[in-house]
């Protein structure tokens, strides 16, 4: 009859790492794309307004040549009840143009503004025990989803969160974190509304 003796101790057994190089690697790697398509995509909606507010210029352009053109006819001569109310309609017109071009020109400053300088803050606050799975930012509401490998690292992001210029005047309203089935990491939302600062 054989008999086996096992001198190793638990303390030599090998240690498995909860997460390897390579899932770090592809989290850090799912974090930039999503950086990167959130930073095109403001691109391209910026890209949009800018054609728009072409479009708009040159509709606003043609539609006051119109107008010069009708206000010469009005001075040569006296005005025909047609040729006023062409007149008033034109006019109208232009100013309508005018105010669709000024609030075109206003969002792309706001777009532009707002979030491309937020972009480039979450990346010079970003932790390598935390990562975000998606976000959603506007101006009196945003919202964080992501998993951080510790739980105490999700305060100290916020208290990052919270210093940039863009969520002063919002507090967070709701903070969830639930612990990942047998790991030590957490998935956390943060939902932060317009309101006096914490």
């Amino acid at each position: 009859m054989k008999q086996q003796v096992n001198l190793y101790q638990p303390i030599l057994y090998p240690v498995r790492e909860r997460f390897s190089l390579k899932q770090l690697l592809i989290s850090w790697s799912v974090l930039v794309l999503l950086l990167a398509a959130a930073w095109f995509w403001l691109n391209l909606q910026q890209q949009h307004s800018a054609g728009q507010l072409s479009t708009q210029q040159q509709q606003l352009t043609l539609l006051q040549q119109e107008l010069t053109l009708y206000q010469e006819a009005l001075a040569q001569r006296k005005p025909a009840t047609e040729l006023v109310l062409q007149y008033r309609a034109a006019e109208h017109s232009v100013l309508q143009k005018q105010q669709l071009l000024n609030y075109v020109t206003q969002q792309q400053q706001l777009a532009s503004q707002f979030y491309s300088p937020i972009l480039q803050h979450l990346a010079q606050i970003d932790r390598q025990e935390l990562w975000l799975t998606g976000f959603s930012l506007q101006q009196q509401y945003s919202s964080f989803n992501g998993i951080a490998l510790r739980p105490d690292s999700v305060p100290l992001w916020l208290e990052d969160l919270r210093k940039l210029g863009y969520f002063r005047g919002q507090r967070f309203s709701q903070v969830k974190l639930l612990q990942v089935p047998g790991q030590k990491a957490v998935n956390f939302e943060l939902v932060a509304q317009q309101g006096a600062e914490p």
